[in-house]
C-alpha cells in the first residue's frame, strides 16, 4: 500500500549548527590584515604550523560558544614600534563585528592577548655583521 501525502502537514525545520572552526576561521581573517599585527598565534603554535607547511587559518584564535553566545580569545604577534593597545583593540572590534555579521551569533567577549613582539630584521641584525 502506497503512503499517502498530506499536503497540508507542516514542513520540518531543521537547524543550523556553525563549528568552532568556522567562527575561527572569520575572527583570524578579520585580523590578520589589521595594521601592527604581525602574525597571529604564540611562539609555538607558529612553530608548529611551520614544520605543517604554512599558517594555520584558526591560528591563534580559540572560541567558546555558550548559548547563542560566542567568546574569543586572539593570541597576536605585534610589529615592534606600533602602539599595542591600538593594535589589540582594533582586532577585537573587527573580529566582534565580522563574526557577528557571518554568523548572526552575538559576540559575548573577545580577549586578546599579546604574546610576542616582531623585530625587524635589517642589514645590520644579520649574522657577522660587525660595526
Amino acid at each position: 500500500m502506497a503512503e499517502e501525502i498530506n499536503p497540508e502537514a507542516e514542513p520540518t525545520s531543521g537547524g543550523v549548527t556553525i563549528a568552532d572552526t568556522v567562527v575561527a576561521k572569520v575572527a583570524h581573517m578579520a585580523c590578520k590584515d589589521v595594521t601592527g599585527v604581525h602574525a597571529l598565534g604564540g611562539a609555538t603554535s607558529r612553530a608548529i604550523s611551520s614544520f605543517r607547511g604554512g599558517e594555520s587559518r584558526t591560528q591563534g584564535i580559540a572560541v567558546d560558544v555558550h548559548d547563542e553566545a560566542i567568546d574569543l580569545d586572539i593570541t597576536l604577534v605585534v610589529e615592534y614600534g606600533i602602539n599595542i593597545p591600538q593594535v589589540a583593540e582594533a582586532c577585537r572590534v573587527r573580529a566582534r563585528e565580522q563574526v557577528e555579521a557571518t554568523t548572526g551569533m552575538k559576540v559575548r567577549a573577545v580577549n586578546v592577548v599579546v604574546g610576542d613582539v616582531h623585530f625587524p630584521e635589517g642589514p645590520a641584525d644579520g649574522p657577522g655583521e660587525q660595526v
